[in-house]
């Protein structure tokens, strides 16, 4: 008996150490990706779609691929043409911690080259420099980072260094890395950084000459390890520490698609292999063989009909799609199962030009929406004068203007009333004096 729960209690303990098999979040039809990590995202940024995710909100250690915050705020926040000094504490104590340490306390180097060097090399040491340069401290830094995390809509993310060295309070998820990586890709500059296989750093006080640093990232650079190059990867980052395990932030575009992975707590297998590389390969290559990029919405798709005021020979006009609604879709989805929710006014008065924005539509597969579209007039419709000008009667006759006039009026009526009564009655008194003069003198 003791030894059935003992083996029990080893089998629950393996289920709940071992790295997840992934699941698509539109084809759970399919059979799981063995992708042999922690957790897995992967999204389609000129759509915005998620098109894999495996416990994406997980809190889980980053490691170096925290520098991608740290580049986003010292680049919002700092002088691109300044000269970064290092000071004894940027560079003390990470030797310790297993980091290379190039910089020297009491060298300086330009801005650029600082961040050339912290996401392609990985610097630790370039990371605690521009932090305190731009955040007056490392602490500080952390502060901002995590505002930034904030604002970019991250909700388990707490940042406590700019290196990613590991600390208990220090995590992400891979949701949450995905939204960093892609407000970091949206800026031109870094996006190139991290697309650069190898650059020269210029020389500087410490170092006379140019000192050549190379990726880190196998997926676009065949100089370390060629096994693991992508044909058409554009970065992003890695990150490696023990208790993170191996992390990849990748991107890769195909065609006018561009992918962003984030993959956390990859190990490396029985073969030699490390899993952030392999999974973030095969979470490209999945998107690319299973989805398809096409107008789910043409232009001029007909979705609602909306009644149309003061017309002339037209009560209706249809509205339709403003343009092709292009989006990345499964093989095999049914395109019939398509449905709309418009949000529209009830009416639309003439005239009506073809084209006019008359409304949206969220657009829905199953239960799965895939984004909005503009709903336009599919027609130009002549406003009936006539029409128009009846309706502008019975507006005045039953508006606030025509009720004030119809009061002054009434009004005045009563009081040229009142006023023909008061001179009648003294018309009968001028009378009655005339009439009776004598009675009128003895009174």
């Amino acid at each position: 008996m003791k030894t059935r729960l003992l083996a029990l209690l080893l089998a629950l303990t393996m289920a709940f150490s071992l790295p997840i098999l992934a699941a698509p979040v539109e084809d759970s039809q399919e059979s799981p990706l063995d992708l042999n990590v922690k957790a897995a995202f992967l999204a389609e940024t000129t759509t915005g779609q998620i098109l894999y995710e495996a416990n994406p909100d997980d809190r889980l250690y980053p490691a170096s691929t925290t520098k991608l915050m740290t580049a986003l705020v010292a680049w919002e926040n700092g002088g691109h043409e300044d000269m970064v000094p290092v000071s004894r504490a940027a560079v003390e104590g990470l030797s310790e911690q297993g980091s290379s340490v190039f910089l020297m306390a009491g060298e300086e180097m330009g801005f650029m080259d600082m961040m050339r060097y912290l996401l392609i090399g990985s610097g630790n040491d370039a990371a605690n420099a521009l932090a305190e340069h731009v955040g007056g401290s490392v602490e500080n830094f952390a502060e901002m980072m995590n505002q930034k995390a904030q604002e970019l809509g991250c909700e388990n993310t707490h940042f406590v260094n700019p290196t990613g060295l590991h600390d208990e309070n220090h995590y992400t998820s891979a949701r949450d890395l995905y939204k960093i990586a892609r407000a970091a890709m949206e800026i031109p500059e870094l996006r190139e950084i991290v697309g650069t296989a190898s650059v020269q750093l210029a020389p500087t006080n410490m170092h006379p000459q140019q000192t050549t640093i190379t990726t880190t990232n196998h997926l676009i650079s065949r100089f370390r390890n060629a096994n693991y190059y992508y044909k058409g990867a554009f970065g992003i980052k890695t990150g490696t520490t023990t208790p993170a395990g191996y992390c990849l932030v990748g991107g890769a575009t195909d065609g006018d698609l561009e992918y962003i992975s984030v993959v956390l707590g990859g190990v490396q297998d029985d073969n030699g292999d490390i899993t952030c590389y392999t999974a973030t390969r095969t979470l490209f290559d999945y998107a690319k063989d299973h989805y398809s990029y096409e107008a789910i919405v043409t232009e001029n798709t007909p979705v609602q009909e909306m009644p149309v005021r003061f017309a002339a020979g037209k009560e209706r006009t249809v509205l339709v799609a403003s343009d092709d609604f292009m989006r990345l879709i499964a093989d095999g989805t049914d395109l019939e199962d398509i449905r709309f929710e418009v949000s529209a006014g009830s009416t639309v008065d003439a005239p009506v030009s073809k084209g006019d924005k008359l409304g949206t539509a969220e657009v829905f597969l199953g239960d799965t929406s895939y984004g909005t579209i503009d709903l336009v007039a599919s027609e130009n419709i002549q406003r009936s004068d006539v029409l128009y000008f009846i309706h502008q009667v019975q507006e005045f006759l039953t508006g606030p203007v025509f009720k004030i006039i119809l009061a002054a009026l009434l009004a005045l009526v009563v009081l040229l009333i009142l006023l023909a009564s008061w001179r009648r009655r003294n018309r009968r008194r001028r009378r009655a004096r005339r009439r009776y003069p004598q009675n009128n003198r003895r009174k």
